[in-house]
């Protein structure tokens, strides 16, 4: 399965508004976008270097996203 992961980084940046005053989602969720856009670059973080937690939280949004919501 190919994944567009800037586009995805772009969906997770814009969920940022979406949490309300939990501000620690929020700033998780933009970094981790950030990351998804910075992918396959030279120097970015790798999907290897995300922890268990950030690549399940990538999965939900992933998931959410084809959904459309």
């Amino acid at each position: 399965m190919k994944i567009d992961a800037p586009a995805l980084g772009r969906y997770m940046m814009d969920l940022t508004y979406k949490t309300g005053e939990n501000y620690e989602l929020a700033n998780m969720l933009s970094r981790l976008g950030e990351d998804l856009t910075e992918l396959g670059t030279p120097f970015a973080k790798r999907w290897e270097n995300f922890n268990p937690m950030e690549k399940s939280i990538i999965k939900s949004c992933y998931t959410k996203m084809k959904q459309g919501s």
